[in-house]
């Protein structure tokens, strides 16, 4: 598949912005299952207050780790896929461009 005829620059500009945020994605995914888990470990083993509501905000912070991951993953597919998109800087820079 040739990439550079098939999108558009509005299209390869969204594949760099979503490749590059590839790490926050991971963070953020991981970020999300520890505050789940924190809160689970908290209300339900020590504080001993869990009820249907908090098992439901334990539930939804879950799923959005799991969507983050989920999003992590599509970013490092945007990565190869943008990689064939990269512009050249290189080009008509002169030679200071190149050794630097």
């Amino acid at each position: 598949m040739d990439i550079e005829k098939t999108l558009t620059e509005q299209e390869k500009n969204f594949l760099r912005r979503a490749a590059r945020r590839r790490t926050l994605f991971l963070i953020s995914s991981l970020a999300t299952v520890a505050v789940a888990v924190l809160f689970l470990a908290y209300h339900g083993l020590i504080a001993k207050d869990m009820n249907g509501s908090r098992f439901v905000i334990i539930l939804l912070l879950l799923l959005s780790g799991r969507s983050y991951l989920r999003l992590y993953k599509c970013a490092g597919i945007f990565t190869k896929l943008s990689a064939g998109t990269e512009p050249d800087r290189t080009a008509g820079a002169g030679p200071a461009a190149i050794t630097s």
